[in-house]
């Protein structure tokens, strides 16, 4: 897992700095809410506990209402049986590429203007989650000894989805977005932008 970790700081200083050498560089931080499919192990019977999802985008504008990017994220959730006895824990490490097209001109083509300053665009995600699961039980053996039993696996599985957001300045380096749909973690997903 030290490896992966690695691996995903150097993915991001190096997209960081190829992005820092030219302009109009977009740094997204976002909170995904509302877990769905491999993200959410709602267990009958079970008390879930969610950590808080995290998700860090860094896009940089490549041709006219296009920008390309990279993303790394987390999303945690815990499930709890038999009062507490035993555990089921998940752990999603999170990394990818993202192509996002700015909809306003397109909009505004259709004599569709948003107002107030609102930008709208799509966003596609394609990546991987690294997932790490890791179960553990206490349970009495004949002399009603607790006995702790735990085992972990890890599994790289494919994150692919398309959103659509929006995004609001309060100056021009300063802004908020929000986000609909999958690939984020999180059905939703708010948050802040600086444009660099």
């Amino acid at each position: 897992m030290k490896k992966y970790t690695l691996l995903l700081s150097i993915l991001l200083v190096f997209t960081t700095s190829i992005f820092a050498q030219q302009n109009n560089t977009r740094i997204n931080i976002g909170i995904p809410l509302g877990k769905y499919g491999k993200f959410d192990h709602n267990f009958a019977g079970s008390n879930e506990t969610n950590s808080p999802s995290l998700l860090v985008e860094v896009q940089q504008n490549w041709k006219k209402d296009l920008s390309i990017g990279a993303y790394i994220g987390y999303v945690g959730q815990k499930q709890e049986f038999n009062l507490g006895f035993s555990e089921v824990k998940y752990n999603y490490y999170r990394f990818g590429t993202s192509l996002t097209y700015e909809l306003n001109h397109w909009l505004s083509g259709m004599n569709i203007f948003p107002e107030y300053g609102i930008e709208i665009y799509t966003n596609m995600k394609v990546g991987f989650s690294m997932e790490h699961k890791k179960a553990s039980s206490t349970d009495p053996d004949a002399s009603n000894n607790p006995i702790y039993r735990s085992n972990s696996s890890n599994d790289l599985l494919l994150d692919l989805g398309v959103l659509l957001g929006t995004r609001y300045h309060f100056t021009d380096q300063f802004g908020i977005f929000s986000e609909f749909g999958w690939g984020n973690g999180g059905f939703l997903t708010i948050g802040t932008t600086f444009t660099l």
